[in-house]
């Protein structure tokens, strides 16, 4: 079953990224309706948190039960400059941090599947279920920048 999950997480990479390099530059930071974030938003939010997930995957394997650090999704956009910053460095991003985690994760035998963090909202979560909250983040987001 996990390596189902990690299957739908690779393929919810190459399909975010595909759509992603699709925007037109001059559509990347046009929001699509008021109050919804722009696409390249969208590219920099998950970019961010790939950071913070294979940060948790990481300690995961390493340490016995690690407090999972929150994430504030609202503050991040002014906080670091989403704005600003290159959709495509973010989307780079995405590409290699996914592309460790796909190579580093189908390495691990089914007992580390079991290895368990604290999540400040959730609670306890095992890594698999890591997997699963994190394929439906990147899933949940494609709708975003789907034009």
């Amino acid at each position: 079953m996990t390596k189902e999950i990690l299957s739908r997480f690779d393929a919810a990479t190459k399909e975010f990224c595909d759509l992603a390099r699709a925007i037109p530059d001059e559509k990347l930071n046009l929001a699509p309706a008021p109050g919804e974030w722009p696409p390249a938003y969208a590219i920099h939010h998950l970019a961010d948190l790939d950071a913070q997930f294979t940060t948790r995957f990481l300690n995961m394997l390493v340490e016995d039960n690690p407090a999972i650090v929150s994430f504030d999704e609202e503050r991040a956009p002014l906080a670091l400059d989403y704005e600003h910053r290159d959709a495509m460095v973010s989307l780079a991003l995405i590409e290699s941090s996914a592309a460790f985690l796909v190579d580093l994760l189908n390495r691990v035998d089914d007992h580390a599947w079991n290895r368990t963090a604290v999540h400040p909202a959730k609670g306890k979560l095992t890594m698999s279920e890591l997997l699963e909250v994190t394929t439906n983040h990147r899933v949940g987001h494609l709708d975003q920048i789907r034009l």
